[in-house]
This record gives C-alpha cells, structure tokens and sequence, in this order.
C-alpha cells in the first residue's frame, strides 16, 4: 500500500511543521521518498528532518535531494529502503521541513510530496 501527503511551501526561507496520521491498519512503512510539483524548487531548496512514531529517521538539515529519485530510475528501485523497516506504532509522522533561499532557484512556491510504502498487518 502506498500513502502520500502533500503540503505547500508558499513562503521563502520559512520552516513548516507538518504532522500526518496513518491508516490504523498500517504497521510497518518500509520505504520513502520526496517529491514536488516543481522538482528544482524541492532538490535546491529543501532540507528536513522526519520522524515516525517518534523515532527520528533523518536529522533536521537532511537535504531533500537525498530522498528524490529521477525518472532515469526504475519505478521499482525509487523509494528509499528502510531496511528492516519502521514500525508504524501510534501512526504519527511529523516532518519539520525548511526552504533556504539557492541563487540556483529563484523561488516560485511549490508542493513537497512524502511517498510512503507501507505494509498492512
């Protein structure tokens, strides 16, 4: 099962602090990955620090680029792995994402996308 949550960044060199819920039937999430509306905005730009069910999984700064794939990607190998992947627990995942102003992107607001694959149990 797949699940992807969105918000807008509409303000230049601004953190948003965004919580999402998973479907109570969700256990596990095994894989994630970024993307936008405006692909440039999001690898020049952005950078976060991710947590599900209160384990952090990136630290704050982690660069968005690092979790992006490209379209010269195989669909089945875009996702970043989780290894042994991550316990959905009380389905909580809370992204603190920033934009800082890249002279490589002038800004134009945009949409950051967070792709999970998750497991039902």
């Amino acid at each position: 099962m797949y699940k992807t949550f969105s918000f807008l960044v509409d303000t230049p060199g601004t953190s948003y602090n965004k919580k999402f819920e998973l479907d109570k039937n969700i256990k596990v999430v095994s894989a994630i990955m970024l993307s936008s509306n405006k692909p440039n905005q999001l690898f020049f730009r952005g950078s976060q620090k991710l947590e599900i069910n209160g384990e952090e999984l990136y630290p704050e700064d982690y660069e968005s680029r690092l979790l992006m794939s490209g379209i010269s990607v195989p669909p089945n190998e875009r996702y970043v792995d989780m290894g042994d992947a991550v316990l959905a627990g009380n389905g909580e995942i809370k992204i603190v994402y920033k934009d800082t102003d890249n002279t490589l992107a002038p800004f134009d607001a945009y949409q950051v996308i967070l792709n999970l694959k998750c497991d039902i149990g």
